[in-house]
């Protein structure tokens, strides 16, 4: 059987005016550089900045196409995006590694996934979960771990992970701790998380007998004089181990109920 013939199209509609996919497909051999060429002429004159070249349908790739892609990769960053393959095959993607292409190029499972990227990589898209369970000690330890998980699995180092599980740990202990129990009262969490930072909010509804303690607690600590929390106090040291692992965190104390709001900023 002959090699199939080369095919390439592109398409725009992605949502974003910034993204062409370029699908080519068949057999990309040095006589089909000239076409190659034609196509990238076109998504520059459109101004595209980030291009997803789809190679679901491709049967192989000459080391010159390759070469030609790292010279239209580079002039896409210098425009601020970038050039990615999406779709590649599992002979694709052995061979372009073994010609070092992963060390350049981003490879990813389908054109989606690439879009994903792009929201997360330059558009500094945020990912947002919220959860809500019943003011119990026993169901922070859960809470605590998929927060773990859902920065780890967003790129976060396993440094940045823990900090986030202690900050989202503590946090969620008082409110439980300071607010209403039982389970037709809930502690809600809501995490934002981008490229640079994470967002947590958590409410609770208050107990009113522990508003006024709890206001206490989050007053500046000033030695001498009766605001000062000690060292021998945990729930002090819970606030001050919050502020110390966060980047920003302020507390708004009704009688109805009470949120805890931190920023902690990616330091890996």
């Amino acid at each position: 059987m002959g090699n199939s013939a080369l095919k390439m199209e592109i398409s725009s509609d992605w949502g974003s005016a910034e993204i062409a996919v370029l699908k080519v497909s068949g057999f990309l051999d040095f006589s089909g550089i000239a076409m190659l060429s034609k196509f990238f002429d076109r998504i520059a004159e459109e101004k595209w900045s980030y291009v997803i070249v789809d190679l679901v349908g491709l049967e192989a790739m000459c080391s010159a196409a390759l070469g030609e892609f790292m010279g239209y990769r580079k002039r896409f960053v210098e425009r601020g995006g970038s050039l990615v393959f999406a779709g590649l095959s599992g002979n694709i993607r052995s061979k372009l590694t073994l010609l070092g292409a992963n060390k350049i190029f981003s490879f990813y499972q389908d054109v989606r996934s690439a879009i994903n990227a792009y929201k997360w990589d330059y558009k500094k898209q945020s990912k947002s979960v919220a959860i809500s369970f019943p003011a119990d000690l026993a169901l922070v330890p859960p809470i605590r771990q998929f927060a773990s998980r859902l920065v780890r699995q967003k790129g976060y180092s396993v440094k940045d992970a823990f900090r986030i599980e202690t900050i989202v740990d503590e946090v969620c202990n008082n409110a439980v701790e300071h607010g209403l129990g039982g389970a037709e009262n809930t502690v809600d969490v809501r995490m934002s998380v981008d490229k640079e930072k994470i967002d947590i909010n958590v409410s609770n509804k208050s107990a009113p007998e522990k508003v006024a303690v709890l206001r206490e607690l989050t007053k500046p600590q000033t030695r001498g004089t009766g605001n000062h929390v000690g060292t021998d106090d945990k729930r002090g040291r819970g606030l001050a181990l919050i502020r110390m692992l966060s980047n920003d965190m302020d507390v708004d104390i009704t009688e109805h109920g009470t949120t805890v709001h931190v920023i902690k900023l990616r330091e890996e």
